[in-house]
C-alpha cells in the first residue's frame, strides 16, 4: 500500500496514507520515523488511532473499522484504496449498503486473508477475533467496488471458498525494484568469488523455513568450503520454536557460515541481495502474492524458488531464470546445488504493472442501488412494538422520540406487561385518548414478560415494518427514516443499528455525550453461538420474518430475546444487516434485565437453536474448539521436541522471549558464540566479527553441561529448618557457592526447585570444608521430585530418585567432587537436594560447609 500510494503521488494525485495500528504494530514514532521519507514523495502521512465516538483505545478489528468510517466521513477523498486484510472498509462498505453514508468508491486489495494465512500455516483460527476478521475480510471482497487480486491463485482460492468476486480483477504487486541500489554497484555474477545464499523467507510456516533447513541438510556435506548463508529477520515462532534459534540449532550440522541480520524490510532484503552478488533462495511452501519471485524476476537477481501458487505466476522465462522446484527437500537441494555450480545470469524484466494500477482508478460506473420511493402512499407502514412495565419516567422520554421523527407513515404499539404501580397506569390512563386519535394501540395485559408482550404487539400491529424500541431506551429523530432506507437499499430482511450508551435517568440533549461501544458485525453465525453479533433488539424487520422463523420466546426471566431470534433468523437464511451509524440512546442501568438475568439460562435456547442447523459457518467452531483445548505441546510441537534434548536447553529459553525483543537478540548472539559461531553473533548484533566476545560471568549454556549461575543458586530454601542462633544457609555472591551450616539435631538441607532439567543425566557438585578449625562433616547430593517430602531420620537414599551418598571429608580446603546420577533421563524436571551433617561430635568450632559449584551433564 506505500508502494501505491508512491506511485499515485507520482503521477500526480493528491494522496494520503491512512495508517491505522493493530494490536502489534510498532510505536507511532517508529512507525512515523519509518515512512519519513514519504513526505518527499508528496505522500501525506495520517495515523488513526482513535475516534472521538469510540472508547479510547481501537484494540480490536471492529473498533478500528469503526474508526476508518468515521475519518472517511470526514475526508472528502474522491477514492479509496485499502487492504483486505484486517476488514478495515467493512463498516464504510456496510454503511453503503444499508444508506448510512454516500461513501466515494472504495477498491480492495487483497494480498493473504485471513482464512488463507490460517489454510497455509496449517493452523485453525484460534480465537473469535481471527474468525470475525476472516468475516469482515470476505464481505469487503464481495462488496467493494472493485476487488484487486495480486495474483490468479489467490483469486482462484476466494472462488473455492464460495466468495463471489467473479468480477475481481488480478493486478500483479508493484516491483520493489526502484527502491533497490543502482544497478552499477552490484558484482558480476560471473566474476564473483564468494559464494553465498540469500534467504528470502519470513518466520511462518508457509515461508518454507524448514524446509530450507532440510534441503541445507542434503547440501552440507559437499558444500563448497566458503559458502555462506544469510537469512533476515524480523523473527517469529514456528510451531513455537524462534525462528532464529531454529536456523542456529540446524546450522550446528553445517560447515559453512551463518549471517542472521536481525531487522531487514522486504526492500533491504531484496538490495542485499543485489550488492552481495548472492543466490536468493525462495523456499516458499506457499504464496499468495508471488511477491520475492517477482522482485528478483524484476530486478535480474539470480534466485531459486518453489513452484507453489502464485510463484508460478511471477516465474518468468525470459529473465533466463532456473525453472521452479517442487516444495521437496531433495528437489530444493539439488536446485541449490545446480545454482551454485553453475550461476545463473538472468535478464531483468519489466512486467509493467505500474501502469496497471494506474488504470485501476479508472473505475466502471456503479450500479444503481434501490431508493425509497418517498411519494405519498408509497411509504410503508412502520409498526413501532414498545413493551412496558412500572417504567412511566422512561416510557414518557421513549414516546417523545417516537413523537418526533422525522418518518410520519408509522403506528406505535405499546405493550403494558401487567404495570401494578399506580404512577405507570395513570401514566396509560392520559395517553390513551392521544394514542386513539393518532390510530395507535394500548394493550393491557397480564404479566407475562417480554417475550409474550412483544408478541403481542407484533400481532396487534398492521406495518410491513416491525421496529422493536425498548421503553428506555429513546430513538434519536431520524430513526425511523434510516432503518426504512437501510431495509430498501439492502434488501435485508433484518436491520440492526449502532447506539449510543447512557447511564443516566433522563435522555441527554447533546450526542456527543455518548460513545458507540456495542460494534455488531451482523455475523457471522460461527460467532453467534458465543456472543451475539448481530445487534440489539431496537431492530428493524419485515413482517414475513416471523411466518418463515416464528416469533419471540415467551420463557418468564429469559433476557436473550433478540439474540436467540437473530440467530434463528440467520441460519434460516435470511439477511440481517447492522446500520453503522447510531440511530438511538441506550440506557445502562444495573437493575435492567441483561444485567439481572443468568448468562447460562440466556445461552440455552441460542445453543438449541443452533444445534439443529446445518450452518455453513460451522466448521469454523470446530477450527476454535480444536485451537482453544489442544495442549499447547501438540500445537507447538517443535518447542516441545527441544525438551528431548539437553543440549537444546538454550533454544528452549529464547522461545520464551518476545522474538524480536533485544533480549532476544542479544541471547540468540550469546547462543551463537557459544556453539562457535561469533560471525553469526556479530551480524545479530550489528558488530565486526573481530569484536564479538561472550559476556563474561555468564553460565556456560552450550554443549553438554550447565554451570549453575549465582542468578540460581540464590533460589535455594532450606529444607529442614532448626533453631540456630546463626544461618543455615547462606548463598555467596561472586561464584562462592552455597553455603551449609550442619547441626547437632541432625542433617541441614537446602532445595533448588525444578533446577535440574528434563533429560538431563547427572548433576556434579565440588564441596569444599573452608575453615581451619572445622570438624569432619558428611556431604551429599541428591535429586528428588519437586513434590516430594525427605524424612532425613530415614534412608535418604530410598526416599530420592538418585543419590550420592554420604560422603565424608576431614581434610580443610580441598574441594572433593560428588557425583549424583540418572539411572534413565526424566522428562520432567527435578530439584536438586544439597545436605551436609556433622561426621562424628561437633567440636563447636566454626562449620564452613560450602558446596562451590554445581554443574548439570546431559551425557
Amino acid at each position: 500500500m506505500v508502494e501505491l500510494a508512491r506511485l499515485f503521488a507520482e503521477d500526480g494525485d493528491d494522496v494520503t496514507l491512512l495508517w491505522v495500528p493493530g494490536r502489534d504494530a510498532a510505536s507511532l514514532g517508529e512507525e512515523a520515523a519509518r515512512h519519513r521519507d514519504l513526505e518527499s514523495a508528496s505522500v501525506r502521512l495520517e495515523i488513526l488511532d482513535k475516534s472521538d465516538q469510540l472508547l479510547p483505545s481501537l484494540a480490536t478489528p471492529e473498533s478500528r473499522s469503526a474508526a476508518v468510517l468515521h475519518y472517511l466521513e470526514r475526508s472528502g477523498h474522491d477514492l479509496v484504496y485499502a487492504p483486505l486484510e484486517g476488514g478495515l472498509p467493512y463498516y464504510t462498505l456496510l454503511a453503503v449498503e444499508t444508506a448510512a453514508f454516500a461513501a466515494p468508491p472504495i477498491v480492495v486489495v487483497a494480498h493473504a486473508p485471513e482464512e488463507w494465512e490460517h489454510e497455509a500455516d496449517k493452523a485453525f483460527m484460534d480465537s473469535t477475533e481471527a474468525i470475525a476478521v476472516a468475516y469482515m475480510e470476505k464481505y469487503c471482497a464481495e462488496m467493494a467496488n472493485r476487488t484487486i487480486c495480486v495474483s490468479a491463485a489467490l483469486r482462484q482460492w476466494m472462488l473455492s471458498k464460495g466468495w463471489k468476486v467473479k468480477k475481481a480483477i488480478v493486478t500483479p504487486m508493484l516491483p520493489l525494484q526502484d527502491r533497490l541500489g543502482p544497478a552499477g554497484a552490484r558484482p558480476s555474477i560471473a566474476t564473483r568469488s564468494a559464494r553465498e545464499l540469500a534467504v528470502l523467507a519470513g518466520w511462518r510456516f508457509r515461508d518454507g523455513l524448514t524446509l530450507l533447513c532440510d534441503a541445507l541438510d542434503i547440501i552440507a556435506p559437499t558444500a563448497p568450503k566458503e559458502l555462506t548463508v544469510t537469512a533476515f529477520g524480523p523473527f517469529g515462532k514456528i510451531m513455537g520454536e524462534h525462528s532464529g534459534g531454529l536456523l542456529l540449532r540446524r546450522a550446528e550440522q553445517w560447515p559453512f557460515k551463518l549471517n542472521l541480520l536481525a531487522r531487514a524490510s522486504p526492500a533491504a532484503r531484496l538490495d542485499y541481495v543485489a550488492r552481495t552478488g548472492a543466490l536468493a533462495v525462495i523456499p516458499a511452501r506457499a504464496a499468495s502474492t508471488g511477491a520475492a519471485v517477482a522482485a528478483c524476476t524484476e530486478a535480474g537477481l539470480p534466485f531459486v524458488a518453489t513452484n507453489v501458487d502464485a510463484n508460478a505466476e511471477s516465474w518468468n522465462a525470459q529473465a533466463r531464470q532456473p525453472r521452479l522446484v517442487d516444495p521437496d527437500a531433495a528437489a530444493l537441494a539439488q536446485a541449490i546445488s545446480a545454482a551454485l555450480n553453475d550461476p545463473p545470469r538472468p535478464l531483468p524484466v519489466d512486467r509493467q504493472c505500474r501502469q496497471s494500477w494506474l488504470d485501476t482508478r479508472n473505475l466502471p460506473t456503479p450500479a444503481r442501488r434501490r431508493r425509497v420511493d418517498k411519494s405519498a402512499g408509497s411509504l410503508p407502514l412502520v409498526s413501532i412494538v414498545m413493551a412496558h412495565r412500572n417504567r412511566p419516567l422512561y416510557l414518557k422520554q421513549a414516546i417523545a422520540a417516537i413523537e418526533a421523527q422525522t418518518y410520519d407513515h408509522l403506528e406505535l404499539v405499546l405493550v403494558d406487561d401487567g404495570s401494578d404501580l399506580d404512577e405507570a397506569r395513570r401514566l396509560l390512563d392520559t395517553l390513551e385518548p392521544t394514542f386513539r386519535k393518532r390510530g395507535w394501540k394500548i394493550l393491557r395485559r397480564p404479566h407475562k414478560h417480554l417475550g409474550a408482550a412483544r408478541n403481542a404487539g407484533i400481532r396487534a400491529s398492521r406495518g410491513a415494518l416491525i421496529l422493536f424500541v425498548d421503553d428506555d431506551n429513546a430513538l434519536f429523530a431520524e430513526a425511523v427514516d434510516h432503518f426504512v432506507r437501510a431495509m430498501a437499499t439492502s434488501g435485508a430482511d433484518i436491520c440492526t443499528a449502532f447506539q449510543l450508551i447512557f447511564y443516566e435517568d433522563f435522555v441527554p440533549e447533546d450526542r456527543a455525550d455518548g460513545l458507540i461501544q456495542y460494534l455488531p458485525l451482523g455475523g457471522p453465525d460461527a460467532l453467534g453461538l458465543i456472543h451475539n453479533v448481530y445487534g440489539d433488539a431496537n431492530a428493524m424487520m419485515r413482517r414475513s420474518v416471523f411466518s418463515q422463523i416464528g416469533f419471540l420466546i415467551e420463557k418468564p426471566g429469559y433476557a436473550m430475546h433478540d439474540w436467540e431470534f437473530f440467530a434463528r433468523a440467520s441460519l434460516a437464511g435470511l439477511k440481517i444487516r447492522t446500520i453503522p451509524k447510531p440511530l438511538y440512546w441506550y440506557r445502562s442501568k444495573p437493575d435492567g434485565m441483561f444485567r439481572t438475568s443468568n448468562w447460562y439460562d440466556n445461552r440455552l435456547p441460542v445453543m438449541e437453536a443452533f444445534s439443529s442447523s446445518q450452518s455453513d459457518d460451522v466448521h469454523l467452531l470446530f477450527h476454535l474448539a480444536i485451537a482453544q483445548n489442544t495442549h499447547r505441546s501438540e500445537i507447538e510441537s517443535a518447542r516441545e521436541n527441544l525438551k528431548y534434548v539437553p543440549g537444546n536447553r538454550k533454544y528452549l529459553e529464547l522461545c520464551d522471549i518476545e522474538p524480536n525483543s533485544d533480549a532476544a537478540i542479544e541471547k540468540l548472539a550469546s547462543i551463537a558464540g557459544s556453539i562457535g559461531r561469533p560471525d553469526t553473533a556479530a551480524t545479530l548484533l550489528g558488530r565486526p566479527a573481530a569484536t564479538y566476545h561472550n559476556a563474561p560471568g555468564r553460565p556456560d549454556v552450550g554443549g553438554s553441561s550447565v554451570t549453575l549461575d549465582y542468578d540460581i543458586l540464590r533460589s535455594a530454601r532450606l529444607l529442614t529448618p532448626r533453631v540456630s542462633a546463626l544461618p543455615l544457609l547462606l548463598v555467596a555472591p561472586d561464584d562462592g557457592g552455597v553455603f551449609l551450616r550442619p547441626h547437632v539435631d541432625g542433617a541441614v538441607a537446602a532445595s533448588l526447585d525444578h533446577q535440574f532439567p528434563a533429560f538431563f543425566r547427572k548433576v556434579e557438585a565440588t564441596v569444599e570444608i573452608a575453615h581451619a578449625d572445622a570438624p569432619a562433616m558428611d556431604f551429599a547430593l541428591a535429586l528428588a521430585r519437586p513434590d516430594q517430602t525427605i524424612d532425613w531420620q530415614q534412608d535418604v537414599g530410598a526416599q530420592t530418585i538418585a543419590f550420592s551418598g554420604w560422603i565424608s571429608i576431614e581434610d580443610r580446603f580441598v574441594r572433593h567432587p560428588l557425583v549424583a546420577a540418572l539411572r534413565a533421563r526424566r522428562k520432567m524436571p527435578l530439584s536438586i537436594v544439597l545436605a551436609v551433617r556433622f561426621a562424628g561430635t561437633s567440636n563447636g568450632f566454626p562449620t564452613n560447609a560450602f558446596f562451590r559449584k554445581l554443574t548439570l551433564f546431559s551425557d
